[in-house]
């Protein structure tokens, strides 16, 4: 068994060393033939992608096709397959539990945003906390517009999440040592020359989505 994995983890290896000499190529070519084949190597790229995404939904959604599943995603082919499209997480082992595979929701946005709350889950002129694997995101609703910024006062770093706002000033004031922002800005009120950095957002099917930092 040990022998048969080595033999694999050798061919994988051998296939990536070819994928690299290949982008490596492409990447010296001139103008525009290093576009036009960039391009199309995005494009096969999503098109596996979105193929594997539709095989993976539709065998979860099967207590037999997750089992199956589960137990390609140990062969480390697949497994090396599925993480190069961001279906499996790739801290994970191969996938000897379910916790390794990427919440659906996520499968198909684009790299770098994730998924946050419902807008029927956000209370106005409530800060809503959404934790992501690198940065913590502060999100609020308020007069009808939802903003976020990262979580960290710009005075010491510390979480605003907790901080009071108010309605009528349109503000946020840090728990901590009473910095005030307008919460619609991140700009400084108490010092000007500091700010609260923002993050983009975009509303999706009526779910906040995020682009992380």
């Amino acid at each position: 068994m040990a022998a048969a994995v080595e033999e694999i983890s050798a061919q994988i290896d051998a296939l990536a060393e070819r994928v690299d000499e290949a982008v490596t190529e492409v990447r010296n070519l001139e103008e525009p033939a290093r576009t036009r084949a960039l391009e199309l190597k995005s494009v096969i790229e999503a098109f596996h992608k979105d193929g594997l995404t539709r095989i993976v939904r539709h065998l979860r959604a099967d207590a037999r096709g997750k089992e199956l599943l589960m137990e390609l995603a140990e062969d480390p082919s697949v497994y090396t397959l599925f993480a190069m499209h961001g279906i499996v997480r790739t801290d994970e082992p191969p996938a000897r539990t379910k916790e390794a595979f990427v919440p659906l929701g996520d499968l198909l946005m684009p790299p770098g945003w994730k998924n946050g709350p419902l807008l029927s889950e956000l209370t106005e002129g409530k800060p809503h906390r959404l934790d992501l694997d690198k940065m913590s995101v502060l999100i609020l609703k308020l007069n009808g517009k939802v903003n976020a910024f990262r979580n960290e006062c710009a005075h010491q770093g510390l979480p605003l999440d907790g901080g009071m706002v108010d309605h009528e000033a349109c503000t946020i004031t840090c728990p901590w040592h009473g910095f005030r922002f307008d919460a619609a800005t991140g700009e400084c009120l108490t010092a000007p020359q500091a700010q609260l950095e923002r993050v983009d957002i975009k509303i999706e099917q009526g779910r906040v989505q995020v682009r992380a930092l």
